[in-house]
């Protein structure tokens, strides 16, 4: 049985008898990649007993595994180490930056989907609707507006990697202000530390500004690996930050053979996996072994190669660690890694294939055209 998502406890009983140390473990154990700062989190913590976390999500498409089971890994940590976390579903995000043709009907249906599947994978956190959150709250737009006229349009533009833009979209004045509400949201709902992938970044270092020159609490931002897309990864220029490079190599459900959905089937799976980009030997930017490193072993603890005995046998790998140096140095080949990855992901997601198999059509329809 799976019991990377299935599990449950009490986040107070296991948090309070916690001693600081074990929850930083947790905080900064994979996916975890920055948090800023790694001080600041230790007296917040020394400080609060239970501080607030968020991370926010747009309706944008069927959830791949990198939304749901790298980010859900994350949420659980933090709710083991006595966290409050919530996940914030964006439904008025969604429509600023016209993600779902901007169809209200149908982002309130596709939230309820992704409404479920966070209850599912992280059982123990609050999922709260955008909506819900905004209705009749004047403050909230009081204070959009007073956070906007802080914010040069040449800073906003600079955020918009956080939507799947660049600077050299053409760009709606609705999607200027999706990140002042995504900061907004982080006040409101009482945040601490604000979680998202690491190309979210820019707006959180935004945020802390604000807050700072707002005089609200301060935040402790923390960001998770994106997992790479499983298609060869592209050129990027010499000249890119980190978050931009990020944004261009990360999985994404809008390009084909990029990523696994959370709804995949074992032959989709497998068929995603076939094609995906593992040259013999190469481990750096390999996404199959990425898949690895991130899902499988935090999840299962192992990974199963079956394999003929003349091409070496059967082998289980008990951690990352071994798994990388047998393929460095070529004694696992790509073939029948990929195999084995795909079995194992297929083992992983089908609790969640089994929860939707009867709505699992029309949800792929709803989400399908963007």
């Amino acid at each position: 049985m799976v019991s990377f998502y299935l599990f449950t406890y009490d986040n107070c009983v296991t948090g309070c008898y916690m001693d600081i140390e074990t929850k930083l473990d947790l905080i900064h154990s994979l996916p975890t990649e920055e948090v800023v700062t790694k001080e600041d989190m230790r007296t917040l913590l020394e400080t609060k007993s239970h501080p607030v976390h968020y991370i926010g999500l747009e309706i944008s498409g069927m959830p791949h595994i990198g939304h749901i089971l790298v980010a859900g890994k994350k949420i659980n940590d933090l709710d083991k180490a006595g966290i409050k976390t919530q996940v914030l579903l964006a439904d008025w995000h969604t429509v600023a930056n016209n993600k779902l043709g901007g169809d209200w009907e149908r982002i309130i249906k596709a939230s309820e989907f992704y409404r479920r599947l966070f209850n599912l994978v992280c059982p123990n956190t609050r999922v709260v609707l955008g909506s819900e959150l905004y209705k009749n709250n004047d403050e909230y737009w009081k204070t959009l507006i007073k956070m906007s006229r802080k914010v040069t349009m040449a800073r906003a533009t600079r955020t918009m990697i956080i939507q799947g833009r660049s600077e050299k979209d053409v760009l709606h004045v609705s999607q200027y202000i999706y990140p002042i509400m995504q900061i907004n949201d982080i006040r409101e709902l009482g945040v601490d530390i604000p979680h998202s992938g690491i190309d979210q970044r820019r707006v959180h270092m935004l945020a802390k500004e604000l807050f700072k020159e707002f005089d609200f609490n301060g935040i402790v931002p923390l960001h998770h690996h994106l997992l790479a897309s499983l298609a060869e990864p592209p050129k990027v220029h010499e000249s890119s930050d980190k978050e931009e490079i990020v944004a261009a190599m990360k999985m994404s459900k809008s390009k084909a053979g990029s990523a696994i959905s959370i709804l995949a089937s074992d032959s989709e799976v497998m068929h995603t996996l076939k094609n995906a980009w593992c040259p013999l030997g190469i481990v750096d930017e390999n996404p199959v072994l990425e898949l690895c490193k991130y899902v499988i072993f935090p999840t299962l603890g192992h990974l199963t190669v079956e394999r003929d005995a003349k091409y070496g046998g059967d082998e289980e790998f008990h951690s990352y660690a071994e798994l990388q140096g047998a393929f460095s140095e070529k004694k696992l080949h790509p073939v029948d890694l990929k195999t084995s990855v795909g079995r194992s992901i297929s083992s992983i997601l089908e609790p969640i294939r089994k929860e939707f198999q009867k709505e699992r059509e029309e949800i792929i329809k709803l989400l399908s055209l963007q």
